[in-house]
């Protein structure tokens, strides 16, 4: 039986040791009201939403009385997190309103780099988490994990979030590169 070993210092590694980290960093500043004392609305993609998903569970250790009104909605896409239940309780709690896990079954880059990185086969980004309250959006038109940073914002219009603005999400989508582009750029 030949088991596959990854390099601890692979690119996708030590961006998601960084992402950790930051994680941490950003629960720290959040916790300490660095930004103000007005609830705050977090959404990221890919490795950001992994900073947000670190950041809520670096919340979810402090007592609930310094994170009481902190997080007010959070829109995670493509989480390259687990999708076990217990690891979404805990943030759970810190999140005010909406907590919207946006996932797509075609990412297959995500599926593999996930999977190669982390003990489970379960990762949010590609499947709904299966926790009260927890929103789980299917977001069917992002076809890979590359295509993510130009269909967010059609995604948040998936997911009703509140304050966007029509024409910036059709301007995002506009400027996504055809799969002809991406191939001539890629040798």
């Amino acid at each position: 039986m030949t088991i596959l070993t990854v390099p601890k210092d692979n690119p996708w590694m030590n961006a998601r040791a960084l992402a950790i980290k930051t994680g941490a960093v950003l629960g720290d500043l959040l916790a300490n009201r660095v930004f103000g004392n007005r609830p705050v609305t977090l959404t990221g993609y890919s490795l950001g939403s992994l900073v947000i998903f670190e950041a809520l569970k670096h919340l979810a250790s402090l007592p609930p009385s310094k994170t009481a009104h902190l997080i007010q909605d959070v829109f995670l896409y493509g989480a390259p997190v687990s999708a076990d239940p217990e690891k979404w309780v805990g943030v759970r709690r810190v999140v005010s309103g909406r907590l919207v896990n946006g996932y797509s079954n075609d990412d297959y880059v995500l599926a593999v780099l996930s999977r190669m990185s982390d003990t489970t086969w379960k990762v949010a980004g590609l499947e709904s988490v299966d926790v009260q309250g927890i929103e789980n959006i299917c977001c069917e038109e992002v076809e890979g994990h590359t295509r993510w940073r130009w269909m967010v914002g059609k995604c948040l219009e998936k997911s009703q979030a509140q304050g966007l603005v029509p024409e910036q999400v059709r301007a995002q989508m506009m400027t996504q590169p055809t799969v002809q582009e991406i191939e001539i750029e890629d040798p």
